[in-house]
């Protein structure tokens, strides 16, 4: 008797495997036949449908496995094994693929992007992609630059701008956008567009044109109908606060400069973008090693450590640092010369080492000085007890 209830249950089995095979076996040909239609909607679903009961069919023989492997029953867990290794995706061809993509692209927008996307996360022949096509030539210059990256169709990406790609502007001239066709411009450079679903290549346009820029005030201005040879009133900036210094424009691509005190520049070649430099520097953070600020014992020596960052777009060289303090708080060292900070970094001074001699409260005056003669200062609380 137990002998037939253990075949009849085998029998049950085998026929619920048949039975959830063909249901995968059904939903794919599903999918198809929602394919050929041109259904995108509903061969998603059906595609969908189908990876749940692959997945199901998985788990099921997964757990025989594990329970036929802890019995011993080396024939069973070897039969749930074999059944777990051919249980797999039905992948979508690419037929298919092109064919959904298709019916995709005749969708409203409210739908176009979603399914795009479900393509392109299980179909490995949809990644849509956009190219950059940068290149000039002229007498004795020739450049040529691609680049590709992968988009998801629908959601926003940003275009290069001038500053992705260094040219040399007097060869190129500056890059006014980008275009569908070589000659002719369809976005602005930097300019944000929704991506797009299939593969499409953009083209640099270069145009005559000096370009004047600054980061830190958000100051632009373009000269364009210009040739070689023009002459071009170079603008005033004003400072953002006494603690910017101009230190003129510079074209980066050509290491063209313009000093503070030029009021005209001449173009030569095709083009110029120029960059306002400030300096401008900040000294804070004060620290003394072992002791707090408020609490230095009297008559002990104490190092002390500052931080000076470059808030400016002009590099800060042969930086002199020079300490102050009144009576009853003396300087031992800290004077002396770092070689620089540059743009956008900062650096922490050490070596500045102070003795009181006299309880109180002092102030520390620090003052850093670059080679041109440029200043920042700062004064420091500190109390000896």
């Amino acid at each position: 008797m137990k002998r037939r209830i253990t075949a009849a249950v085998a029998v049950l089995m085998i026929a619920s495997l048949t039975l959830a095979a063909a249901d995968a076996g059904e939903l794919y040909q599903s999918f198809s036949d929602a394919v050929s239609a041109g259904d995108a909607q509903g061969a998603i679903e059906y595609y969908t449908d189908m990876e749940e009961q692959l997945q199901k069919d998985y788990q099921k023989a997964e757990r025989r496995y594990e329970k036929a492997a802890e019995a011993g029953n080396i024939d069973k867990a070897r039969d749930a094994w074999s059944e777990m290794r051919s249980i797999s995706s039905r992948s979508i061809t690419k037929e298919q693929s092109d064919a959904l993509l298709e019916a995709i692209l005749s969708e409203d927008s409210d739908n176009r992007a979603a399914d795009a996307k479900w393509l392109m996360e299980n179909s490995r022949y949809y990644h849509p992609m956009i190219s950059y096509e940068w290149s000039s030539a002229g007498d004795n210059y020739s450049f040529k630059y691609s680049s590709s990256q992968s988009v998801t169709p629908g959601e926003e990406i940003t275009l290069p701008d001038s500053d992705s790609v260094r040219v040399n502007t007097s060869a190129a001239g500056v890059l006014s956008g980008w275009g569908v066709t070589p000659d002719e411009v369809t976005y602005q450079p930097g300019e944000t567009i929704e991506a797009p679903y299939t593969d499409q290549t953009l083209y640099a346009i270069w145009t005559t044109q000096v370009v004047f820029k600054d980061e830190i005030t958000g100051f632009e201005s373009t000269v364009g109908d210009i040739a070689s040879g023009d002459s071009i009133a170079v603008p005033a900036v004003s400072e953002p606060d006494d603690s910017y210094v101009f230190a003129g424009w510079v074209d980066r691509s050509t290491g063209d400069y313009i000093a503070p005190d030029e009021t005209e520049v001449t173009l030569e070649g095709n083009g110029a973008i120029y960059e306002a430099l400030w300096k401008m520097a900040e000294l804070f953070d004060l620290s003394a090693k072992h002791y707090s600020l408020d609490a230095i014992p009297v008559n002990t020596q104490a190092d002390l450590s500052f931080t000076i960052a470059n808030n400016g777009s002009e590099d800060l060289r042969n930086v002199t640092i020079n300490c102050e303090s009144g009576d009853g708080l003396s300087i031992l060292s800290g004077n002396g010369t770092i070689r620089g900070v540059d743009a956008g970094d900062s650096v922490t001074v050490h070596g500045i080492r102070v003795v009181g001699t006299e309880p109180g409260d002092y102030m520390l005056h620090i003052t850093a000085t670059d080679r041109d003669g440029d200043s920042w200062e700062a004064d420091f609380p500190l109390t000896i007890v």
